[in-house]
């Protein structure tokens, strides 16, 4: 029985306010499910802040009943604003960003719009565009300690002009776990790049590597680290012991020497680095690299007068020989971030210039010396035993797989290649298919070529006798990346810092179809499924190549990991080295992977051989009269 004493009006009210406070309560639980969810989705690398930016906004509006809103997300080195999301969707853009007005948007919670403080009125007139597009009422820093993120605007507010209190501390705990998703999403960006740049780097070596001509090696390894290093210039100089002397031997851009008070032997650049040439009081960029020479460490420059090299910000470091002498120096100026902004070279940029500095040594000596051995007879010898090692390394004859068939291909690129790839049965009635890539030509490649295929018979040999078939999928894995734990350090300890393979192998059961994989390093194999679509093995998981660094630097750089794929009749797999896609023709166009897709999907009916055949002429039909660029292997696997 209702209250006489209390007025009807205020039993309405009182029952309105309840539904209100459940349908608040309501909307709070359901926003704090989702934003847990999209927590764990950033977590688990399958999504990033600008992905989920619109569904991080939609939770926010929604909650807090607010019609319109945007959010913004701060980029240091642009020093300016983005809008990754926003109600309505509209195209918006960048609000620079000054230093003060940073210091001065750390200071708040909250800013309403139509009263900003006076030391940010310059950066929302900046911003007007925005705000009369979403008619935002209160803005928002994202912000975690002394870190500013973001910003997040709301316009119209349902039913009411500003927010209560209790709102603005909802709204306090909304844009807290928008801040956190913004600096997790940076953690993640800023190791992925250095997995990229990790991942130029081994795929920038075997490249500079196959380089015979000294022009060619020295243009290749200073494009090489422009681009390792987010560099605008470059250069490389070689030094003649005798003389004691660097001379440049290139430089990019051409117009990067600028200094005329530095000798020119009519060449090039020529620095003298003799023990009696003093340094100025004032170390010059010349001061910097004749000391790299010297001590054999890499060094930093921020000229303040001299014009060497147009006055830029250089890093250089030694470029080692394989008897521990220096052959030179390579140099990079001014890094550059995302909007132009130069910046300075990190410690962590130092050390990738540095080991790929070591690649640069590998390939300016192998130029050089393949120069020197094309005069002299004991060449044609060490080619003529490298040829007859080769030839035993590669099958003549394929076997025959029950339910599958198999082909193979291998075109050296001259009378020695470092490709290789085999099929090895195994006493489990399992089969293992390898294919690889060895750095460099000549007799070390076949030696090392050699070791690597002595070395993957024994550790299978080893496993099957332990094992004897009976690993279930979890064992195959670790079983596989052990065994390439094992032969990286057989690589690494039988060849010199130089020298290393990529390698991809295929553990294969034809009574499951199951086809467990591992990557070091290799270009991924193509799957062609019957019904024509494809995906790439070991992309995405997998290690470096073998024998570029010791086991107790592996993990830190990429582990080796194992993954597996279910055949099914009609699916063909397609194993390859980079002489394929990288084949080009007389307009300097490159085959890559895009051609070999369509060539396999066009063939995909046909038998192991036959599509074999077909992809060979493909390549062949595509360079045409041009040179080949390095050897050609194939290896089919076709489920019947």
């Amino acid at each position: 029985m209702k209250d006489p004493s209390k007025p009807l009006g205020d039993s309405l009210g009182t029952h309105k306010t309840q539904n209100t406070a459940e349908q608040t309560m309501e909307r709070l639980i359901f926003s704090l499910s989702e934003l847990e969810h999209l927590g764990q989705t950033l977590i688990s690398g399958h999504s990033n802040f600008n992905y989920s930016s619109k569904t991080y906004l939609r939770i926010t509006l929604g909650t807090l009943q607010v019609r319109r809103g945007a959010i913004l997300r701060y980029h240091s080195t642009g020093q300016n604003l983005d809008v990754v999301a926003s109600t309505p969707e509209e195209v918006f853009s960048p609000i620079p960003v000054e230093e003060d007005e940073l210091e001065a948007l750390l200071k708040h919670s909250f800013i309403d719009n139509a009263a900003p403080p006076e030391s940010l009125k310059k950066f929302f007139d900046r911003g007007a565009n925005l705000s009369e597009a979403i008619d935002i009422r209160l803005w928002v820093p994202l912000k975690i300690q002394d870190e500013f993120l973001g910003m997040i605007g709301l316009g119209k507010f349902l039913a009411r002009d500003a927010l209560e209190a209790w709102e603005k501390e909802l709204l306090t705990t909304l844009t807290h776990q928008i801040s956190i998703a913004i600096a997790y999403s940076q953690m993640v960006e800023g190791i992925q790049s250095e997995k990229f740049r990790l991942f130029m780097l081994a795929e920038s070596a075997p490249q500079i590597c196959q380089l015979l001509q000294p022009e060619d090696a020295a243009e290749q390894v200073v494009q090489q680290a422009v681009s390792l290093l987010d560099a605008n210039a470059g250069a490389l100089m070689l030094t003649r012991t005798e003389q004691q002397e660097l001379e440049m031997h290139y430089a990019f851009p051409e117009s990067l020497i600028e200094d005329p008070t530095v000798p020119d032997n009519g060449n090039g650049l020529v620095i003298s680095y003799g023990e009696d040439t003093a340094a100025s009081e004032e170390p010059t960029s010349a001061d910097v690299l004749k000391s790299v020479v010297r001590e054999g460490i890499p060094g930093h420059c921020l000229p303040k007068s001299d014009t060497l090299f147009g006055g830029k910000n250089l890093m250089a470091v030694p470029i080692p020989g394989r008897d521990g002498d220096i052959l030179g120096v390579l140099i990079v100026g001014d890094k550059e971030e995302r909007g132009g902004r130069i910046t300075s070279f990190t410690d962590e940029d130092v050390v990738l210039l540095d080991s790929f500095a070591k690649q640069a040594g590998v390939a300016i000596e192998n130029a050089q010396l393949h120069q020197e051995a094309l005069e002299a007879r004991q060449l044609q010898a060490e080619m003529e035993e490298a040829r007859k090692i080769q030839v035993n390394l590669i099958p003549e004859t394929l076997p025959d797989i029950p339910g599958y068939e198999v082909a193979g291909h291998y075109e050296p690129r001259g009378p020695v290649g470092g490709d290789y790839y085999d099929c090895i049965p195994l006493s489990t009635g399992h089969w293992g298919l390898a294919i690889a890539d060895v750095s460099g030509k000549g007799m070390q490649a076949a030696l090392l070529m050699a070791t690597l295929r002595a070395g993957l018979i024994s550790e299978l040999s080893r496993a099957e006798s332990i094992e004897q078939g009976t690993l279930n999928q979890s064992s195959l894995y670790t079983e596989i990346a052990n065994m390439a734990m094992i032969l990286n350090s057989l690589l690494y300890a039988s060849g010199t810092e130089e020298k290393y393979a990529t390698f991809f192998y295929s553990h294969l059961n034809p009574e499951t179809d199951v086809l467990t994989t591992l990557n070091a390093g290799h270009n991924p194999p193509l799957l062609i499924k019957k019904d024509g679509t494809y995906k790439w093995l070991g992309e995405d998981v997998g290690g470096i190549p073998l024998g570029m660094f010791p086991n107790d630097m592996v993990p830190s750089i990429a582990e080796y990991e194992a993954e597996h794929v279910q055949l099914a009749a009609g699916d063909v797999v397609v194993y390859y080295t980079d002489g394929v896609t990288e084949t080009v023709n007389v307009e300097d166009d490159y085959y890559e992977e895009e051609r070999l897709v369509e060539a396999s999907q066009a063939c995909k009916d046909e038998h192991a051989e036959a599509i074999r055949k077909y992809l060979h002429s493909s390549v062949m039909e595509f360079q045409g009269e041009a040179d080949q660029f390095d050897d050609l292997t194939l290896l089919i696997l076709r489920k019947q």
